[in-house]
């Protein structure tokens, strides 16, 4: 054996050695095995979502108290017992209907406020979207009305933080407004943010309890020129 040979044997031994992890990895990849466990995840994802769908329906035409876990799970079509492989009680069932709502207010209203759009355009959407969301979903437009205030342990669960990153989105609108001169300098950005939820909560309200079978998405016009017009600028 050469020197040389010698020399390189280990290392070039080695490349053959990496290479064929690296082969053995990416045939890995598209084993049934690991394909069974992404369809695995995927089912019980799915059904995760069926048993909050479930819970929203069933709260909404009982109540809170006046729903069990045996009602979400024979709404789901599935057993009582698997709830608990989901969720530890319905009180964390509950919270995780917020938490899924609440991001997809957080997400649709982010990508809102990166628009190009002015400030004023963005706050105009940012009220159309609370109003269209809610208004598309009377069962879920109870709960959040209704159901999630009923005690303060109830309020105490949900997420804080996603309420709160909501309303920085809405004082971020309102506050680059202020800096570009369009809206009045002489409101808090995050206060404003505050009372501009109130009125569009009390609008959901309103509408949950008239049980009129009118659209939410149209009131969205009117409330926005009302809030435009008091933060404008003179």
């Amino acid at each position: 054996m050469s020197i040389q040979y010698a020399m390189c044997a280990p290392h070039c031994c080695q490349s053959e050695a990496t290479l064929g992890q690296r082969r053995y990895s990416a045939e890995r990849l598209f084993t049934p095995e690991l394909q069974g466990d992404t369809v695995s995840a995927n089912r019980k994802e799915a059904k995760r979502l069926r048993i909050l769908d479930a819970a929203v329906r069933e709260v909404a035409r009982r109540g809170y108290y006046g729903t069990t876990v045996a009602m979400i799970a024979g709404r789901a079509g599935v057993a009582d017992g698997t709830i608990y492989l989901y969720f530890k009680s319905k009180e964390e069932i509950l919270v995780n209907v917020f938490e899924r709502a609440m991001q997809r207010f957080i997400d649709a209203a982010r990508q809102i406020v990166e628009d190009a759009a002015s400030a004023e355009e963005q706050l105009r959407r940012l009220i159309s979207l609370h109003l269209t969301l809610l208004g598309e979903d009377r069962d879920l437009a109870v709960i959040f009305q209704v159901e999630f205030r009923h005690t303060l342990h109830v309020m105490q669960l949900l997420s804080r933080a996603q309420f709160h990153e909501y309303l920085g989105l809405i004082a971020r609108v309102v506050g680059e407004a202020q800096r570009a001169g369009v809206f009045r300098t002489d409101a808090d950005p995050l206060l404003t943010a505050k009372m501009v939820f109130g009125i569009l909560d009390e609008m959901v309200t309103d509408w949950v309890l008239s049980r009129k079978n009118t659209r939410m998405a149209a009131r969205a016009e009117p409330v926005a020129e009302f809030v435009l017009r008091g933060l404008r600028s003179a």
